[in-house]
C-alpha cells in the first residue's frame, strides 16, 4: 500500500488534473465512467483504498488520504486512469456538430443527451474545450465510450457529410431560416450547434443544408447544451 504523498506513481497520477499532462491517459472520478472503461477496454489502472471494488490486472493500493489528493476529492474509495479514446469518424446516421465551444459542462452534458436520444456520434472542432477536462466528465455519463467522437476541420467536414447524403442543418439567423419543426427528419442529418457567445460560424451556415432556430416564448436565447437536448429529441433516432 502507497501511503505517501511523496511517492512518484502518485506525483504522476495527480498531474493529471492538468491539461498538458494528458498525452495519453486522463483521470476517471466516477463509478459509471470507471465501469464503462473497463467494459470496453480503456481502464489502463485502478486506484482504490479499503476493499477492492472489482477484479482488475492492474491496480494500485493507497492510503484514504493519498486517494484523495490524487483525486483532489474527499470520500471515493476508487478511481481510474484511462486511455484516451480512439478517434472515429465511420458516422452513424445521427451527428451532432460542435463549434467552437468553449464551455466543458455544456459538452459533457451535450454528450449524455446525444447517447439518451440516439445520436452515435460527435464532431468537434479542434478548438472546442477538452473532452477530458473533469467538467465534461463528470456531466457526459457514459458518453465518452459510447459515441464515436472525433475533432474535424467543419468546414471540410460538412462538405464530406453533404457528399455522403447527410441533410447538415445549422443552428443560427439567416435570410431563410426555418422553425425547427419546418426541418423534415431524414435518415442521415448532422446538426451543427455554435459557440456560447457567437454562434455557428457564418461559413458553416452558408454551406449547410439549412439553418433552423427553435421556436420560443419570452425568452432570447437557450443554453446551448440545453438547445442541443431539444434538437436530438425532436430528431432522434427512430423516431
Amino acid at each position: 500500500m502507497i501511503t505517501s504523498l511523496e511517492n512518484k506513481t502518485v506525483k504522476q497520477l495527480c498531474k493529471l488534473h492538468l491539461k498538458k499532462y494528458r498525452e495519453d491517459s486522463f483521470l476517471l472520478l466516477e463509478e459509471d465512467l470507471i465501469l464503462a472503461a473497463k467494459e470496453k477496454r480503456y481502464l489502463k489502472k485502478l486506484v482504490y483504498t479499503g476493499e477492492l471494488p472489482f477484479e482488475f490486472e492492474d491496480v494500485l493500493e493507497v492510503s484514504q488520504e493519498v486517494l484523495d489528493k490524487i483525486a483532489d476529492k474527499q470520500g471515493l474509495s476508487y478511481i481510474g486512469v484511462s486511455k484516451l479514446v480512439a478517434e472515429k469518424d465511420d458516422y452513424g446516421n445521427r451527428i451532432v456538430i460542435l463549434d467552437r465551444l468553449q464551455d466543458p459542462l455544456n459538452i459533457g452534458r451535450i454528450m449524455e443527451a446525444a447517447q439518451l436520444f440516439g445520436f452515435d456520434s460527435l464532431i468537434l472542432s479542434k478548438d472546442c474545450a477538452e473532452i477530458y477536462n473533469e467538467k465534461c466528465l463528470a456531466n457526459c455519463k457514459a458518453g465518452i465510450y459510447e459515441l464515436r467522437i472525433c475533432h474535424k476541420d467543419l468546414s471540410e467536414e460538412v462538405l464530406r457529410l453533404k457528399d455522403k447524403g447527410y441533410y447538415v442543418a445549422a443552428t443560427g439567423l439567416s435570410d431563410d431560416t426555418k422553425d425547427m419543426r419546418e426541418v423534415k427528419p431524414q435518415e442521415k442529418m448532422a446538426f451543427i450547434l455554435g459557440n456560447e457567445g457567437s454562434g455557428v460560424d457564418k461559413k458553416l451556415m452558408e454551406i449547410s443544408d439549412c439553418t433552423m432556430k427553435i421556436d420560443m416564448r419570452n425568452i432570447d436565447s437557450l443554453n446551448v447544451g440545453m438547445a442541443a437536448s431539444i434538437i436530438m429529441y425532436e430528431f432522434r433516432s427512430g423516431r
